[in-house]
């Protein structure tokens, strides 16, 4: 599988509340596709067409890694980036439970 650099941009004029991330009871998440598409545009290596097309990982590692990049330079938390998270480490843990537990490396 081929992996792709891309350099990712955030255009001045937005703020990570402009994507109105939101899971309701669904479970679904929820947010402004415009704001992506904006990212898409402001960046390199970034087609839309990898995050509207592709797994939904694709697009929660973009919307998950401007959140952390927000947290790390002081910003407020936020519950609804905050339980992606939990869920996305307690889901490698698993995953490394059961890569140990099988012998794989």
């Amino acid at each position: 599988m081929e992996q792709r650099q891309a350099r990712v941009v955030i255009p001045d004029h937005l703020s990570f509340t402009d994507l109105r991330l939101k899971r309701p009871e669904t479970g679904k998440i929820e947010f402004e596709w415009d704001v992506v598409k904006q990212i898409c545009e402001s960046s390199e290596g970034l087609p839309i067409e990898h995050l509207e097309n592709g797994l939904e990982d694709n697009v929660v590692g973009l919307i998950l890694g401007w959140y952390l990049v927000i947290r790390e330079n002081g910003g407020e938390a936020d519950p609804v980036p905050e339980e992606l998270l939990a869920e996305v480490m307690e889901n490698e843990a698993e995953s490394a439970s059961r890569d140990d537990e099988s012998g794989l490396t």
